[in-house]
């Protein structure tokens, strides 16, 4: 059996019996294949399955192909919003890889997670975007900007990130003590991001009452 034949198998097991699939741990057969070269073509209808473990397959597979997955970056987009929490992770995963150049505004939909109701979510946006380039944060800016006072918070926190060596510690140690809990989570983000010059600020996160802080 060839690669592409033996990838062809495994997506029609999939879409056969998805839950059995995803018990199964074939999801990382599957990435196999497409490593090899079965069509990235191919992932796109499973990303737009309503099935939720056929998206978890396939956006399983996109988080572990990297920038490799940027073609499919738009079947990408909606899964953020899916009630499977694995499917979320997987979509923010290959957003904060393949959002940016002329995707980067897609990284708004991992920076929206900032407010998400569920915490290792939550936290997993701070991370992608303490991690991310400023070119991705400036980009986002100029997104929430368009959409005015619905993203002012944002907006307003991404001009702290985004200045690059001319951030201030004393406002990012503001940020930390803010009422706004979205306003402390943009707070250690900036942290993370200064912490060889300025690692007292990390100190202040880990202490922080803020569990997400705490935990970040």
């Amino acid at each position: 059996m060839t690669q592409s034949s033996d990838g062809e198998q495994l997506i029609s097991d999939l879409l056969a019996d998805s839950r059995k699939f995803d018990e199964g741990g074939r999801a990382y057969a599957l990435l196999q294949r497409y490593f090899e070269g079965l069509p990235l073509e191919t992932l796109r209808p499973l990303l737009r399955s309503e099935d939720a473990f056929v998206q978890r397959a396939a956006s399983f597979v996109a988080s572990e192909l990297g920038g490799k997955a940027s073609s499919v970056i738009d079947d990408i987009v909606p899964l953020v919003s899916s009630t499977d929490r694995h499917v979320q992770w997987y979509a923010m995963e290959v957003l904060a890889v393949c959002g940016k150049g002329e995707h980067a505004e897609k990284f708004a939909h991992v920076v929206r997670m900032l407010r998400s109701a569920d915490d290792a979510l939550r936290r997993l946006a701070m991370r992608l975007m303490a991690n991310a380039d400023i070119s991705q944060l400036d980009a986002v800016r100029r997104y929430f900007e368009h959409w005015g006072q619905r993203y002012e918070t944002h907006r307003q926190a991404l001009m702290t990130l985004t200045v690059g060596d001319s951030i201030d510690p004393v406002t990012v140690a503001t940020m930390l003590r803010h009422e706004d809990a979205l306003v402390r989570r943009y707070g250690a983000i900036a942290a993370r991001r200064l912490v060889r010059e300025y690692p007292d600020l990390m100190s202040q996160v880990r202490s922080s009452e803020d569990p997400d802080l705490r935990s970040f």
